[in-house]
């Protein structure tokens, strides 16, 4: 997500997907350059920012504190619920924000794709409303936002898990900068903004269900395989996955550390699980485990594989 350098006016992101989801550029202020050749000015430029970006997700975390960083909303029809965000100003300057509601989704691989509001069948976006879309914050304050969802009368609409994302933006006058001729005067913007989960479960939602579909080696990375599940139910799944490996000749057993990862209701997920390289010579009996709640019987496929180097 990053915009091309230019000779006025520079801004650029990057995304962070945690727990809650962060896009950050840094500002340094005015820049001028002199006495070199343009390209080396351009060069010069974009080594300081790449520079700045290194440090910029560390700086930018530490002057905003937002709690909670996921809403939980269970909402039966035609109910309206409320939660509250509180946002903290930690630094000594000043800070506004733009607030807004958006639609997301995990892909196969789980990266994160944003949309706008009412985007997705599954999408609660449109029953969210916020007291106030900008807010004001001094240094060293906190302010605490309300977060309403009105639930539809229409029960068919609440059989199901539905789930939309806050993104807090922070909002920076851009003053400009003298130009001076054969000058290049370059302003960097400053953006950051945060994406607060919002899930919103209506009562009796709970058919937790989940299906492996394959197993398979990966065409370019030795000692890797793919395991595809699905999620068949209707909530999000908080699964684990991992091998089982059983020598066929000495009938040694190795289980393999497991990996976390979420899956949402209709959707599938491959997850990349890997052979131990120093794994010894021999027939292997492969099975791909899959976990998605403590109280149901796990998900399974096997495949037999000839380990030769």
């Amino acid at each position: 997500m990053a915009a091309g350098l230019q000779k006025s006016t520079q801004s650029q992101q990057r995304f962070f997907p945690v727990s809650f989801s962060i896009i950050i550029a840094r500002s340094p202020g005015n820049i001028y350059p002199t006495k070199i050749s343009f390209m080396k000015q351009m060069r010069c430029l974009l080594i300081l920012i790449v520079c700045l970006f290194s440090f910029a997700g560390i700086s930018q975390a530490q002057r905003v504190n937002i709690n909670p960083t996921q809403l939980n909303f269970n909402a039966a029809a035609g109910e309206t619920a409320s939660q509250t965000l509180t946002i903290s100003n930690v630094s000594d300057e000043k800070q506004v924000f733009q607030l807004s509601i958006g639609d997301w989704l995990r892909d196969s691989l789980g990266n994160h794709k944003y949309m706008p509001s009412g985007t997705l069948k599954r999408s609660c976006s449109p029953w969210i409303s916020l007291e106030n879309p900008f807010i004001e914050l001094e240094a060293r304050s906190a302010k605490d936002i309300r977060i309403t969802l009105v639930a539809p009368a229409d029960t068919a609409q609440m059989n199901e898990m539905k789930w939309a994302m806050l993104f807090i933006q922070s909002v920076k006058e851009q003053l400009p900068g003298k130009k001076k001729k054969g000058k290049v005067n370059a302003v960097i913007n400053e953006i950051f903004r945060f994406g607060i989960h919002i899930y919103q479960v209506p009562p009796g939602v709970h058919n937790y269900a989940a299906k492996a579909i394959s197993l398979r080696e990966d065409k370019l990375v030795k000692g890797l395989y793919n395991f595809t599940m699905e999620n068949t139910g209707n909530i999000n799944l908080q699964c684990h996955a991992h091998l089982e490996l059983t020598n066929m000749e000495t009938g040694e057993e190795i289980k393999l550390e497991a990996t976390e990862f979420p899956i949402f209701p209709d959707a599938k997920r491959t997850i990349p699980l890997q052979l131990p390289a120093n794994l010894k010579k021999g027939r292997y009996s492969v099975l791909a485990l899959l976990e998605y709640h403590e109280d149901l019987p796990l998900e399974a496929i096997e495949m037999t594989v000839d380990v030769k180097t």
